[in-house]
Parts: structure tokens; sequence; C-alpha cells
């Protein structure tokens, strides 16, 4: 059972995290130590639409966690998505690995 700390500390995570929208720092996050990406950070990263992010996620190429309506992409999971991407293009297009 969660206790009344874990839910206020949630809310105050919830509203740090919108005043940070709010102001315009989307790109980047550190959260215990660890880079993750909302939505907007994701797609300025990866240069990509919403409707491109949404196909990546919802086809399973691309993990992320939810909480309640906030999608979120720790650093990993934009790393495995582009080291997949890269050697599936690789085996398509014939690179030379390095």
């Amino acid at each position: 059972m969660k206790s009344k700390k874990d839910a206020s500390d949630r809310d105050i995570l919830n509203k740090i995290l919108s005043l940070m929208e709010s102001q315009g720092e989307n790109v980047a996050r550190n959260i215990h130590n660890q880079r993750v990406y909302d939505n907007k950070g994701l797609m300025e990263l990866l240069n990509i639409k919403y409707k491109y992010l949404m196909m990546l996620r919802d086809k399973g190429y691309i993990g992320y966690s939810r909480c309640g309506d906030k999608y979120w992409y720790s650093q990993a999971d934009v790393d495995l998505f582009l080291s997949r991407f890269h050697r599936l293009n690789c085996h398509l297009y014939k690179c030379k690995s390095s």
C-alpha cells in the first residue's frame, strides 16, 4: 500500500516537471542519475514527428515508461533503439562495421 508521503512525493515531482516544461526545459532531465526524455525532448533529439514516435512506441521499437498520461524514455531505451536501428540499416544497406 502506498503511503501519503509517496503520493505527496509524486505530486511534487509532477509539479516540478510541469514547471520545467512551461519553462521550455524539454530536452532531457536527470532523474536518479539517469537521463530521461519526455515525448517533446525525444522528438527534438531524434528530429521526428509525434506520429512517428507513437508508431515506434506502439510497435515496440523503442522502450518507454508511462506515468499517468506522460511517456518517459530513458537514455538506455534510446541507446538500444539507436543500436538496433543502426544494425538493421547496416544489414539492409551492407554497411561496413567499424
